[in-house]
């Protein structure tokens, strides 16, 4: 008995430096760069979104804050260089739909946004936009829902890949007014753009569609906000339509570091968010960027997540869809 309590002694002595050295570590922070790892190429949303808030956080967190792309994998490279980091607040990453979307299409292969990573709060929130190819004639959602639904099967509509957020919004609008229309995947919005154009494929919902709609080579119908989004006023939501009441969707872009982080620590990184999307000049950047400035609090980027996977994995079942590895 005397020489169990010695040992179970000997035990909390040694813990009392790790926890000393813990709060120390946390009291402290940050004290040298803060990386934010961008799992997709630079020049995409989540490059845009990370590099707008990067200048202003360094300001509030007085130390520098490095925006590295890491592609590859749907974004699994950059995920998961994350997530096995030291959790002690100097590595995050920009996580976006395409990563819950990846984890509900493929829940076997892909990292798990939701096991493994912990958020911080949302940096931008953006909303599709429902094109159709001008040949069609239709003005309206109505209208392309009821040509749709007078061809089926025989009309087609992109997306920048298999399980992508844009595949399954498709998939989600398809089941609300239904409707079926056969899928064709490219390797980017850009490549979709010529065959929307000649009317090879008939619909899609793009989160650049503005430039497109605004010089007239794609027709605009809705947008997915709950309301009028400000970059697209001239266009209604897609839910004020009587055939979709209610359908909205929204895509984001937010900060999260490994699972494990220490509390403390996530609130400066949540404070220092907060204020920066505050900041006019931010405002600004996001908003060219097509964004609205997000909440960047954990607990709204973790309501989100949670309700977003469990949408995509229900549509996934419902619609019965398959994707290739």
């Amino acid at each position: 008995m005397l020489r169990r309590r010695a040992i179970l002694q000997g035990l909390a002595a040694s813990s009392v430096p790790l926890a000393l050295d813990t709060s120390r570590a946390e009291a402290t922070y940050p004290n040298k760069p803060i990386t934010v790892i961008v799992p997709a190429a630079a020049g995409g949303g989540s490059d845009t979104c990370a590099r707008a808030v990067a200048e202003k956080m360094r300001q509030a967190l007085g130390t520098p804050v490095i925006v590295d792309n890491r592609a590859g994998a749907t974004g699994d490279i950059g995920l998961r260089a994350v997530g096995s980091a030291a959790p002690d607040g100097y590595m995050l990453c920009n996580v976006s739909a395409a990563n819950t979307a990846n984890e509900a299409a493929r829940p076997d292969k892909a990292y798990s946004v939701t096991g493994n990573l912990r958020p911080v709060g949302k940096v931008g929130v953006s909303a599709f936009t429902l094109v159709v190819a001008p040949s069609l004639g239709v003005k309206t959602v109505e209208d392309f829902i009821g040509y749709a639904k007078a061809r089926p099967g025989k009309l087609c509509y992109g997306s920048v890949g298999p399980g992508s957020s844009q595949h399954l919004v498709m998939e989600m609008f398809c089941a609300a007014a239904g409707m079926q229309m056969t899928h064709v995947a490219y390797r980017g919005e850009i490549k979709a753009v010529p065959d929307l154009i000649e009317g090879n494929i008939h619909a899609m919902f793009m989160a650049g569609a503005k430039p497109f709609v605004s010089s007239g080579k794609v027709l605009g119908l809705a947008t997915t906000n709950r309301t009028t989004w400000p970059s697209m006023p001239e266009l209604r939501p897609i839910g004020d339509s009587e055939a979709l009441k209610g359908f909205h969707y929204n895509g984001w872009n937010g900060l999260m570091v490994p699972v494990k982080t220490p509390d403390a620590i996530v609130r400066k990184l949540s404070s220092a968010l907060v204020a920066t999307l505050r900041d006019e000049p931010t405002i600004t950047a996001l908003r060219t960027a097509s964004y609205e400035p997000g909440k960047g609090t954990p607990e709204d980027l973790a309501d989100h997540i949670r309700a977003e996977v469990i949408n995509f994995k229900r549509i996934i079942a419902e619609r019965r869809l398959t994707f290739p590895d």
